[in-house]
């Protein structure tokens, strides 16, 4: 897998990444790929909670989320609990992103704990998956790409924002961890 020169694992390389584990789970048990799909973005979202947790304006409003994710993948939660949490997060990381730059990062990570929740509600775009995420809806977007915005700083297209080799070592944790571990 090749990480690019700004630390990023590129969208279409990640798009495979997700298609090949639907193609490997398909083959075992057709039911586990989105529940692998799901554990995926459930990792990549945990790993910046702390940047929600953070932020001054947050509260555990996106660690409750997951948990309730959590809960909802052993089959424990009731989905329009799960939907009602989502779009209140939604709404709190607008808000964020609205008080400045400064609070970014904590909007990302907030956004990525949706995008886990978006996962095991509605399942991946996959229309959109391995498209640049620059060419895309943000509400379409993985919690790996958010997460990435969340650890470095921004995205790779950015100007002036975010740390390419923080971004690398995220997409590295990516590849060695949260793949390799489903």
């Amino acid at each position: 897998m090749s990480i690019n020169e700004r630390g990023e694992l590129p969208a279409s390389i990640r798009g495979t990444i997700y298609r090949e584990i639907e193609k490997f789970s398909n083959r075992k048990n057709p039911h586990n790929s989105h529940y692998l799909r799901e554990k995926l973005e459930l990792n990549c979202a945990s790993k910046v909670l702390v940047n929600w947790e953070s932020c001054q304006l947050t509260d555990n409003f996106a660690n409750e989320l997951l948990d309730i994710v959590e809960n909802y993948l052993q089959n424990q939660g009731d989905t329009k609990e799960l939907e009602n949490r989502t779009n209140s997060l939604y709404a709190q990381a607008e808000n964020i992103m609205y008080e400045g730059e400064d609070n970014f990062v904590a909007a990302y990570a907030g956004f990525a704990c949706i995008s886990a929740a978006y996962c095991v509600l509605y399942d991946i775009p996959f229309e959109t998956l391995g498209i640049p995420e620059i060419e895309v809806d943000y509400d379409e977007w993985t919690a790996s790409f958010y997460a990435s915005t969340s650890y470095c700083g921004g995205a790779a297209w950015e100007e002036n924002v975010g740390e390419d080799l923080t971004r690398m070592v995220l997409f590295q944790w990516f590849l060695d961890y949260a793949v390799s571990t489903l």
